[in-house]
């Protein structure tokens, strides 16, 4: 009898043991992923947007995927050309630039509002402001956010410079790293105009902001993965971003990121030919024409 027992005990024992190295082993083979995102808004407000998005895939893959908020966009750009991320949601504007030597990089996906796949910005004043064209701010104060930014800093500088008005013109500038600080800083007084995305805008108009001029439309932002990331993998997360529409939480997903949001759609680098070509400094004889 006590034989019995003790073979009993050998063999749970035995069991538990396999068990305890079948989880450990698990756990061991669950891959880690690093997904980076450009500080286009103060870090806490971006961890919250994509935390949805960020566990549905980790639970799709079943992957560790740890969230980083780049410190600027350049620093963003680093991240990526260094593969210091496995995947990465990127600006049009840092994407081009991010591709500027190298087009091997994945395309995942971009952002779809309601089948629209463009998004635009303004060059915003106060409502008591007395600057009623860009040219007018020949002689006046302008903020910019990140250098990279694509409608907090390329554009409007592209905007104008078409209008006429230099760097130089400007009795001051700064870039002020988002687009939440240049709002903040023209309703505050601090300049007088500034270039924001239109959500921002959205926000703040209450609060005393107008419209001074609306910027063409752009191409959305984009998820790219990095060069040295498995194609199946790649092949994987995309088809995961395509399908969240048809998920039950999609909206919780999607709307999270930006409001609108209805669907992650493929994405082409030729889309991005346009604004490629529109924020590229002008030649020397360009300007004089």
């Amino acid at each position: 009898m006590k034989s019995i027992q003790a073979g009993i005990i050998k063999f749970v024992f035995i069991l538990s043991l396999g068990l305890l190295f079948s989880s450990v082993q698990a756990q061991e083979e669950k891959q880690e992923l690093v997904f980076g995102i450009h500080s286009y808004l103060p870090a806490t407000d971006l961890l919250e947007r994509f935390s949805p998005l960020i566990e549905y895939l980790e639970k799709k893959i079943a992957a560790d995927i740890h969230i980083k908020v780049s410190n600027s966009y350049q620093d963003h750009i680093d991240n990526l050309e260094h593969g210091l991320y496995d995947f990465a949601y990127i600006g049009p504007a840092s994407f081009i630039t991010l591709t500027m030597n190298n087009r091997d990089y994945p395309l995942l996906g971009r952002l779809s509002f309601f089948g629209k796949d463009t998004f635009r910005g303004a060059i915003i004043i106060r409502q008591d402001s007395q600057i009623k064209s860009l040219q007018d701010f020949k002689d006046n104060t302008f903020a910019f956010g990140d250098p990279e930014s694509t409608l907090s800093s390329k554009v409007p500088k592209r905007m104008l410079e078409d209008a006429g008005v230099s760097i130089a013109d400007l009795k001051h500038h700064s870039h002020l790293k988002n687009h939440h600080n240049v709002a903040l800083a023209v309703l505050m007084g601090k300049y007088d105009g500034g270039g924001v995305k239109q959500e921002v805008f959205n926000k703040y108009q209450s609060k005393g902001l107008k419209v001074l001029q609306w910027t063409q439309d752009f191409p959305t932002h984009i998820f790219v993965a990095s060069r040295s990331m498995n194609p199946v993998l790649v092949e994987q997360i995309k088809k995961l971003l395509y399908g969240i529409k048809h998920e039950a939480n999609a909206d919780k997903i999607l709307q999270s990121i930006k409001k609108g949001t209805t669907a992650i759609i493929p994405a082409q680098i030729e889309e991005y030919e346009q604004l490629r070509q529109y924020i590229t400094p002008k030649s020397p004889v360009q300007q004089n024409y």
